[in-house]
């Protein structure tokens, strides 16, 4: 049978390593089948080379199944990331607060934006978030930044309702 070939194979390669990374459990799959081929008698030379993996990666995962007796040492510890800058509890009181008007937390203004809601963070809570963060943050609490639609005034309600955006 004639030898299979790529025409463009660093392309595919690229391509494939990406494919895999977005695959939940793409690395432990792939892990799994170097430590497979170290099974079947390759070296770690080999595997690492074949896997683009480091020869020392490949014989550390064999020390730590040997030692553990157990594959999941080569699936990757999950990573929580930093914590919030506001507390849960902080957090629910933000969504009370959102969801009433600003003139009753004692600020002149019609409705929440991003610039308000900044301000009101850092003198409730003395945290200092930037404008996109506190925008980010409403959606984060469940709610949508919509302005009301400006409406020509008098003319037919009719007219109005075939001039509304669909």
């Amino acid at each position: 049978m004639k030898a299979l070939k790529f025409n463009n194979p660093e392309e595919i390669k690229v391509a494939i390593k990406k494919e895999i990374s977005n695959i939940r459990d793409g690395k432990y799959v792939r892990r799994l089948d170097a430590v497979l081929l170290i099974a079947e008698g390759r070296n770690a030379y080999e595997v690492a080379d074949i896997f683009g993996y480091s020869p020392r990666s490949v014989h550390s995962w064999i020390k730590a199944i040997e030692a553990n007796n157990d594959f999941n040492v080569l699936k990757d510890a999950t990573h929580t990331g930093r914590p919030g800058k506001l507390n849960e509890q902080q957090m629910n009181e933000l969504r009370d607060v959102i969801s009433k008007p600003p003139s009753e937390s004692g600020y002149d203004y019609a409705r929440w934006d991003g610039i308000l809601l900044s301000l009101y963070i850092e003198n409730e809570y003395k945290i200092n978030f930037g404008v996109r963060r506190c925008q980010k943050l409403f959606h984060e609490l469940g709610f949508s930044f919509k302005r009301p639609r400006k409406m020509a005034y008098g003319g037919s309600q009719e007219l109005k309702e075939d001039f509304k955006k669909t």
